[in-house]
């Protein structure tokens, strides 16, 4: 088949990727001059089945995408940063039978994007900037108490979440400033950390190789749906034109609502942004630990601190933004602080915030978190979009399930987790 993807963040190239080592003759439309441009340019990079598990204890879990349409609104902890903060909640019945359901199928698609990862790093020989291990620290009682009923729930799946008391905690990241009567936290062996655009970069390079046909600094003014679907396209110095397709995978963030409301395809679509500062680690022969070793997340704040190479990253800030909010607005110092603050708290000297990126972007979340992956219900066009926080991992699993789904083959269970119907 010939098949148009849209998009060439982490899922479009992912995507793109699966799609042709399936045998598919696929081109990628890009509004960039490059991947992993905008959402996929300096995400936190963490991938781990463990964090669909309910870390942060209610109600702030149920607060994440609580803003009115035009009134921001902070996110908090794990149910902004990296959960969907809706797969759980509080009460009985049918309701939560639905929601441990969901978190249970975001769980095992959580898991297959790391397999994927994992089997791509090998079979590919991609060599890019990674680590393996994540800490979640709780900051009180509360959050400690959560942890409790998160490891149970976990340890009936068969995954492991180990706790850690503060000589444990040196061990793993010996560089942090511990105390010996610090508050005990949870280790994530599993957890995979990386440089998310390099990957992509690997990722589309590879691509490449298998014949994907990249499209940069175009423009999608317009999908016609139908058995050939097409494409109106613009780009500079160059007449609009049409491509014709087999199928059409949408895989545009935010672009998406407006590439999909003249099909009648109108999801529920929240803006979520967030940002990061990557910045460069001081080497120092007398303390080769002075940073972070794999990764750190604060459970309350949702604030995450990874090692990159040679680099640090601190992501967090996440706000549920109007969707008219302008998308090119820098983050403000007021909001930046909170990261610098816990690089400095956490790993005093460090690092050099004279050789600091800062970077923000604006990710497209769904109502209650998921992603919107599979047919779209137009004839021709399918989704894969909304992966918001889990991204790296989603997005990966999402290209393997897309793969299965165009073929015409029987996904499994869980992909109906994602399917677009569910949001009606």
């Amino acid at each position: 088949m010939r098949i148009a993807v849209i998009g060439a963040g982490m899922a479009g190239v992912a995507a793109a990727q699966a799609l042709a080592s399936d045998g598919h003759e696929v081109t990628v439309v890009e509004r960039r001059a490059s991947v992993a441009e905008e959402t996929s340019f300096a995400p936190a990079g963490i991938a781990a089945a463990a964090l669909a598990a309910p870390w942060l204890p209610p109600p702030g879990r149920l607060q994440a995408l609580s803003g009115g349409a035009d009134e921001p609104a902070r996110l908090h902890g794990t149910g902004a940063a990296f959960a969907s903060p809706t797969l759980f909640g509080k009460g009985d019945g049918p309701g939560t039978a639905r929601r441990d359901q969901r978190a249970q199928a975001l769980h095992r698609l959580l898991a297959l994007g790391v397999e994927r990862i994992d089997a791509l790093a090998r079979d590919l020989g991609l060599d890019f900037e990674r680590g393996d291990g994540l800490l979640l620290t709780l900051p009180d009682a509360a959050c400690a108490a959560q942890a409790e009923v998160a490891i149970a729930w976990l340890q009936q799946l068969g995954d492991t979440a180990q706790w850690a008391d503060a000589a444990r905690q040196r061990q793993v990241e010996p560089g942090r400033q511990v105390a010996d009567d610090a508050p005990r936290a949870v280790w994530l062996p599993n957890a995979r950390i990386g440089n998310t655009r390099e990957w992509t970069q690997l990722l589309r390079a590879h691509a490449a190789h298998l014949g994907v046909r990249f499209l940069f600094q175009h423009e999608v003014v317009e999908i016609t749906a139908g058995p050939r679907p097409t494409l109106r396209l613009s780009a500079a110095n160059e007449p609009a034109g049409e491509l014709a397709f087999d199928a059409v995978v949408v895989c545009a963030a935010m672009e998406s609502a407006r590439l999909l409301a003249p099909l009648g395809v109108k999801l529920p679509w929240r803006p979520i942004r967030g940002c990061s500062v990557t910045v460069a680690q001081h080497v120092r022969e007398a303390a080769p630990d002075s940073g972070p070793r794999a990764a750190l997340l604060d459970v309350r704040s949702g604030l995450s601190i990874s090692r990159l190479g040679a680099r640090v990253r601190v992501a967090g800030a996440h706000e549920s933004v109007a969707a008219s909010a302008a998308p090119g607005t820098p983050p403000t110092r007021k909001s930046l602080q909170p990261l610098y603050d816990a690089v400095d708290e956490s790993f005093p000297g460090a690092v050099n915030w004279q050789q600091a990126q800062v970077w923000q972007a604006t990710r497209a979340a769904l109502a209650d978190g998921l992603p919107a992956v599979g047919a779209s219900g137009v004839p021709g066009i399918w989704l894969d979009a909304g992966h918001a926080h889990h991204g790296w991992a989603l997005s990966q699993a999402a290209a393997g399930l897309l793969c299965t789904m165009i073929a015409g083959e029987a996904a499994p269970a869980e992909a109906g987790a994602l399917a677009p119907q569910r949001l009606r």
